[in-house]
């Protein structure tokens, strides 16, 4: 499923491409939005709020979506997928955009976003920089959760993907599985995550390590049974079966080891981020960051 990052990039994509452009020509084929008629509308403005990406147009009705795990946007020439999966189809002044097999689809007056978006948690990828506390506070209010569980949860935070969720606690030394209420210092494992996500935002590939920064390169993640890169021990995990949050997810039994009351270790933190332009806003972002 994309994460929230992605999403980001996506509408950043979009609004370089066509916003300020009139739609020429749509045709939805899908029965929740089949009376959809955009034609003479102009798109205005682009958005993502967690997972969900929003197309705003002049006439106040905003598009919105959700990608889930095989949803997918084409954008410039006219998509070749079939007809059947192509949800909605936009065509403007430069190009298409077409909606292909996008799960969630819908289109909501602008001025009642709130109906689709209101239930998400601070969202780590907007304009704002996140309250990281208040995104904490939601997070303790069901403190025998696992941790990966809990950031998981959109009405939690908003944002959080499942390459975050694995890569964080590995990040911080905590492990995936340890009740959120037992972590002493969950604000350092936040703002970690925040930094990450948002740096990825803006770069592109969703790196973890600042290895290889031009590619998609994680601690842990998908290297189940191979070496630790911090202690050589066999890391374990779960598949998306087994797993309680029902997600693939991977730790160090040493590094990460579950305990009655779990510490976040800030030099693990900075020694982890040493290498990535994420340091920057670790542990703290301001609003002159965004400058």
């Amino acid at each position: 499923m994309p994460e929230g990052d992605t999403v980001r990039r996506l509408a950043d994509r979009i609004s370089a491409r066509f916003v300020g452009e009139r739609c020429i020509r749509s045709i939805a084929r899908d029965p929740r939005i089949v009376h959809l008629d955009l034609a003479g509308s102009t798109l205005v403005e682009t958005d993502a709020v967690g997972k969900w990406l929003l197309l705003r147009f002049d006439d106040g009705r905003t598009v919105f979506g959700h990608l889930r795990m095989d949803g997918h946007l084409d954008l410039g020439r006219r998509s070749p997928a079939p007809e059947w999966k192509r949800r909605l189809e936009v065509k403007f002044e430069s190009g298409w955009m077409t909606a292909v097999d996008m799960p969630v689809i819908g289109v909501v007056a602008t001025a009642d976003e709130e109906s689709v978006v209101g239930h998400l948690g601070p969202d780590l990828c907007g304009p704002s920089v996140p309250d990281i506390e208040a995104i904490v506070a939601r997070l303790v209010e069901q403190p025998d959760r696992p941790l990966a569980a809990a950031v998981l949860d959109q009405r939690n935070v908003a944002g959080f993907g499942n390459v975050y969720a694995v890569e964080t606690p590995f990040i911080a030394g905590v492990s995936p599985l340890q009740p959120v209420g037992s972590i002493d210092g969950l604000d350092l494992l936040v703002r970690a995550g925040s930094a990450l996500i948002r740096t990825n935002a803006e770069r592109g590939p969703q790196n973890t390590t600042g290895r290889r920064l031009h590619e998609a390169h994680h601690w842990v993640y998908g290297r189940r049974r191979q070496p630790c890169p911090w202690c050589s021990t066999r890391l374990e995990g779960m598949s998306e079966r087994n797993s309680p949050w029902h997600r693939v997810t991977t730790w160090c039994p040493s590094c990460q080891a579950r305990a009655e009351l779990r510490t976040v270790d800030p030099a693990r933190i900075e020694r982890a981020l040493t290498l990535h332009p994420a340091r920057k806003r670790y542990p703290v972002e301001t609003a002159d960051d965004l400058s």
